[in-house]
């Protein structure tokens, strides 16, 4: 008995004088899922993060559910995680438990989506703004007529939301010879996104375009529509590295970089710094950059449409330059730009 009482002390006594194994911070993060390859690469880059600044991350999947979503933030709280990261599936449907989990103390970070909890912080883009301007970029390339359709995630989703509101809002205001004959939910899942690509090339024969609000489900209509015989263009969304075919191609005409593993890494980078006490504003933002190729920028310049680009090259180097633009020795204001 003796023997095992001086081992209990000497680890509480380890403990006491090593405050980062008494106080190791925990970050607890409920995704919407870990399937698309979006998440996957949120996760490679959070993880990295996570070790960069000391902290251990909890990642979990909703599959998709807002109720399996909200059981995973109701288990981050009964176990006293030092933050929870959401990535909501209904930005509504959160909001009670987000305030249960702040009134327990817990600081909780809303990834991309501004939500309302009273307390909350944001991981924000400028979604409608970059979103209309793949609108203008689709527009242009169209010379200002056609049939288009677009690709969205989940109703309810606030980037979803954003971005669709943006893309058609623009569409409907700039191009009144373009018709955009649907407007498709998919749940982010590549294959709810080929059924649709289908039934849309089939039903409307003269689809010149199909936007997506991520680019994996551009990939899934590009698939479709090759397989078909049909030319389409595409407009995107997150700089994946995979749309650097069709972006050189000229088929996505643009894609605006947000990028997997720089949205992942600055997601846990931000729950990091305030679990452990650092100041940030409750809506920060992330810089993007829109993607072409120089080809296209210079037809879509012709065309009238002004706006900066990066191409191809320099995005592959821009999306896993995350650790110098974001890592613990930059100061907290690196976290946030103007929006």
């Amino acid at each position: 008995m003796k023997t095992v009482l001086k081992a209990s002390l000497a680890v509480i006594a380890l403990a006491v004088a090593t405050p980062s194994i008494a106080q190791e911070k925990v970050l607890g993060l409920a995704a919407i899922d870990l399937q698309n390859s979006f998440f996957v690469r949120m996760k490679e880059a959070g993880d990295v993060a996570a070790s960069d600044y000391g902290v251990k991350s909890t990642w979990q999947s909703a599959e998709g559910s807002v109720e399996k979503q909200v059981g995973i933030i109701e288990n981050f709280i009964n176990q006293g995680v030092s933050a929870i990261l959401i990535d909501p599936l209904d930005k509504n449907a959160v909001v009670p438990v987000i305030k249960k989990a702040i009134n327990a103390g817990i600081p909780v970070i809303t990834m991309g989506n501004k939500v309302e909890a009273d307390g909350n912080y944001s991981t924000l883009y400028p979604d409608y703004d970059n979103m209309s301007m793949v609108a203008r970029a689709i527009g242009t390339s169209l010379g200002g007529k056609g049939e288009i359709a677009l690709l969205v995630g989940s109703r309810g989703n606030f980037v979803s939301d954003t971005r669709e509101k943006g893309f058609v809002d623009t569409i409907t205001k700039e191009f009144p010879d373009i018709k955009i004959v649907g407007t498709e939910p998919t749940g982010w899942d590549a294959s709810k996104a080929t059924n649709a690509a289908q039934t849309w090339l089939t039903t409307y024969p003269d689809l010149k375009a199909i936007a997506c609000i991520s680019d994996s489900l551009c990939l899934a209509a590009d698939s479709v529509a090759t397989s078909m015989g049909s030319e389409l263009i595409y407009g995107g969304y997150d700089g994946d590295a995979e749309m650097k075919e069709l972006i050189d191609s000229g088929k996505m005409v643009m894609d605006v970089l947000t990028g997997a593993y720089r949205v992942g890494y600055w997601n846990i980078a931000v729950a990091a710094r305030l679990a452990k006490g650092e100041e940030l504003p409750k809506d920060l933002y992330m810089p993007t950059y829109f993607v072409t190729s120089d080809a296209t920028a210079e037809k879509l310049k012709a065309g009238g449409l002004k706006f900066d680009y990066i191409n191809t090259e320099k995005q592959a180097i821009e999306a896993k330059n995350y650790t110098e633009q974001l890592g613990p020795k930059v100061p907290a204001s690196a976290m946030t730009v103007g929006k």
